[in-house]
């Protein structure tokens, strides 16, 4: 197989993305998948007439940052270095100064050689969010009044152009606030649903104070679990008393100039493949 083998998915390809899924172990997410393919733009290796070999998500947010994600090779074609190729390929296509992904304990090999480096551990509970106690709710509903206030905020915490992306979020999340000081819009938090879990990301906020308002007010409305993916100690510390448990550890990664923007603002990603 060489790179005459990849071609570009779209959502026609989803039930074969599916099935690569399910085929290393990992949920079958409809929703993700779909939005992913929609926001991003998605490669794939094919044997032939076969079902997919391999599969990588490439999201672009303008010369600054491109994010990495979905990286997979079927179980039939391990060891042929094929994630490899992928990977090769979405970074040739990637047109930023930092690319960056999210990596399980299996992929840090490939992404060392591939010149990426370790930023340090990305935290992921999962539970039933027990009551938060914090003062009066400073937080509201979004609106689309709201929405050239989000997008600003949103650009100088990630140091990108991710008004496409937020665009497309608007329609796929369950559930947004924004919290305000003076006037003023300092945070924001979505929430969607993956599944029998409700993922609460992204998390935009001054501090930690305000994350965790953000976050209890978007988990006080989930009849059910919710998930946290945090690269902040403290907030796991948060979630963890408040019935979001350690579910995972992987490791953040970057190949190229440090993440732009305020990342110290970042409380959690929309989702770990697209930061």
């Amino acid at each position: 197989m060489d790179t005459a083998s990849i071609a570009r998915l779209g959502i026609d390809d989803l039930a074969a993305c599916l099935d690569l899924a399910a085929d290393r172990r990992w949920p079958r997410s409809r929703r993700k998948w779909s939005f992913l393919l929609t926001v991003g733009e998605g490669f794939g290796l094919r044997e032939q007439q076969r079902d997919l070999a391999g599969s990588v998500i490439l999201s672009r947010f303008g010369p600054r940052l491109a994010w990495i994600g979905m990286v997979l090779v079927a179980s039939r074609c391990s060891g042929r270095g094929l994630g490899g190729m992928l990977m090769r390929h979405a970074m040739d296509n990637a047109g930023a100064d930092t690319i960056a992904l999210h990596s399980t304990a299996e992929g840090l090999p490939l992404y060392e050689k591939l010149g990426f480096r370790p930023t340090g551990p990305v935290h992921t509970l999962r539970g039933r969010f027990a009551e938060h106690h914090h003062g009066p709710n400073r937080t509201r509903p979004f609106t689309y009044a709201d929405l050239d206030a989000v997008l600003a905020l949103d650009a100088a915490v990630t140091g990108a152009d991710r008004r496409d992306l937020l665009a497309d979020y608007l329609r796929f999340a369950g559930h947004m606030r924004v919290l305000e000081a003076d006037g003023v819009i300092t945070g924001y938090a979505g929430s969607w649903r993956d599944g029998d879990i409700v993922v609460i990301g992204p998390v935009l906020a001054a501090d930690l104070s305000d994350a965790t308002d953000l976050i209890a007010a978007v988990a006080s409305t989930v009849d059910g679990d919710v998930r946290l993916d945090t690269e902040h100690p403290a907030l796991a510390a948060w979630a963890a008393a408040h019935g979001i448990v350690p579910w995972f550890e992987c490791t953040s990664m970057i190949h190229g100039e440090d993440l732009p923007g305020d990342r110290s603002r970042l409380f959690t990603p929309v989702m770990q493949a697209l930061g």
